[in-house]
């Protein structure tokens, strides 16, 4: 796997994990403010219904009561002595309390206009110590605004009223007497107890900041993960050039990550000597083999000279030792057993010469060369031969290829072997060919020599490039090896191949890179 595939999972995954935990905390919220709303308006709507019922039971159980003082002229005074404003306070308290006293938390009370005052308040279920002269004194202005506006009003009325920390419901009903509306009678209950709001607004709190920090602490883990998985890419971008590095050794999860990055380039280490040790062997089997097939062909070239010298030499003993020690040298030495040991000899060192090759590094004297050019050059020294042989040259060079960084000497060779080649075929004339272009495929600058000659015989058609094999007569069977090595030298190649018509086709690739910009 690839260093960006593996951010891309890596970094993919930290994405993953942060949005997986936005949207549980999105959505723990979301919930919790639903139930928080839905628990708020179930108790407030049950209680509002409450106490709109005990206000209507406190109105009921209060209306013998009313018909009495009204009897009396209560509702006509307008200021009552202290003890008939007890006397009524206690009296209206304790029809209050019969109608509120099975309800936990209800209290209520009653408003006469012509007194302006609110008399019988009743808590009878509140926790100790109970209000002793009436509502709070932040809640008493607003419930009696309320009653002045059922008064007013003549109609039953039922608010929701929060402020600080109370919250409640407040339903007031008109008391009407002879047709006239003389007062109204009260009711609430204290709700903030029951509310969640205030059980899960510290919870909610909590969340927050718990949330908070688990945001906090998953984009430190994310910092941290990202800088451990830019290691790892580097580490990877690194070992393209430096196969040597190893990644840093971490922990958990990237731990086993660099474990198995390291071990698999270790392998690869491995591998990779093994392998090159493994060609060393086998370069240095072929080059064994090879020496073995020289020195058995050196062997089978200098035996048949060596022979008849020796033999010339032998009989040269004879005719001196049957002539006797007068003998003249001229009476023994003919000018044609001289021609035939210098014809021996001569073949001697033009096999030396070939084996000489081998002494150097083929292609080292390499510049900048124009190919068309040494193409035309290598042309013109076979020239006068073609004509001889009746051998018409035909060269097409192509203007595009450019300068390449070769061997001149050695790829001049490598051009008239193939020449001779292609001329020893035609022995009853022919055509030659010499072609040169740009292969953009692969990206080789190209020369072909096409012959019309007799071609290459099937069964030796994979033998022509080794050492010592030939067809000729008197060849010496090194001519296409060396060539084949010089342009294996240069990073190319060079091949045989039979013609449609008739003839032979030999392909020489040299590649463009070998140019070396730094000379141009």
């Amino acid at each position: 796997m690839t260093s960006e595939g593996i951010m891309h999972i890596l970094t993919s995954r930290v994405f993953l994990t942060i949005l997986a935990s936005l949207v549980i905390v999105a959505g723990v919220f979301l919930v919790a403010s639903y139930q928080l709303d839905h628990w708020t308006e179930t108790i407030v709507e049950t209680n509002t219904e409450l106490t709109k019922q005990t206000v209507q039971r406190i109105a009921n159980a209060s209306r013998p009561v009313l018909d009495s003082l009204s009897s009396i002229g209560l509702f006509r005074k307008e200021n009552l002595t202290k003890e008939e404003s007890r006397a009524l306070d206690t009296l209206l308290a304790s029809i209050v309390e019969g109608a509120v006293s099975t309800i936990i938390g209800m209290e209520g009370g009653f408003y006469f206009a012509h007194v302006d005052e609110l008399l019988g308040y009743s808590w009878p279920t509140s926790t100790p110590p109970a209000p002793a002269y009436g509502p709070a004194p932040r809640s008493y202005p607003i419930i009696r605004e309320q009653l002045i506006a059922t008064v007013r009003q003549s109609r039953a009325l039922v608010e929701y009223h929060e402020f600080d920390f109370a919250t409640f419901p407040l339903a007031t009903e008109p008391l009407v007497e002879d047709g006239v509306t003389v007062g109204a009678v009260w009711a609430r209950i204290h709700v903030e107890r029951e509310l969640p709001s205030s059980v899960l607004a510290r919870w909610l709190n909590y969340g927050i900041v718990l949330s908070l920090v688990t945001l906090f602490i998953v984009f430190l883990m994310s910092l941290r993960m990202r800088a451990r998985i830019a290691a790892i890419r580097h580490g990877l971008e690194r070992l393209q050039t430096d196969f040597a590095y190893r990644l840093p050794v971490q922990r958990g999860v990237f731990g086993a990550i660099t474990s198995s990055i390291n071990a698999m380039v270790d392998s690869r280490a491995r591998e990779q000597l093994e392998r090159e040790q493994l060609e060393r062997d086998l370069h240095q089997q072929d080059k064994m083999a090879m020496l073995g097939k020289l020195v058995a062909g050196v062997a089978h070239e200098v035996k048949t000279p060596l022979a008849i010298i020796k033999t010339r030499i032998q009989l040269w003993q004879q005719d001196l030792r049957n002539l006797g020690p007068s003998a003249e040298a001229g009476a023994i030495l003919s000018e044609d057993t001289i021609q035939i040991v210098l014809k021996e000899i001569n073949r001697l060192s033009g096999l030396l010469k070939r084996l000489l090759v081998f002494s150097k590094p083929v292609g080292s004297n390499r510049r900048n060369v124009d190919l068309n050019k040494l193409v035309d050059q290598t042309v013109s020294f076979i020239r006068a031969e073609a004509d001889e042989r009746q051998i018409a040259l035909t060269v097409v060079v192509d203007n595009h290829v450019p300068h390449l960084w070769i061997d001149p000497q050695a790829v001049e060779q490598v051009l008239l072997n193939v020449y001779a080649n292609a001329m020893d075929a035609m022995a009853a004339g022919g055509i030659m060919e010499i072609q040169t272009m740009v292969e953009s495929a692969s990206n080789t600058a190209s020369v072909f020599i096409r012959d019309t000659g007799h071609g290459i015989p099937p069964e030796v058609r994979n033998k022509v490039f080794d050492p010592f094999f030939t067809t000729k007569e008197h060849g010496a069977g090194l001519g296409l090896y060396i060539s084949q090595e010089i342009v294996r030298s240069h990073g190319g190649t060079i091949d045989f191949r039979p013609r449609a018509q008739a003839g032979t086709e030999c392909c020489i690739r040299l590649p463009l890179h070998t140019h070396d910009t730094r000379q141009s």
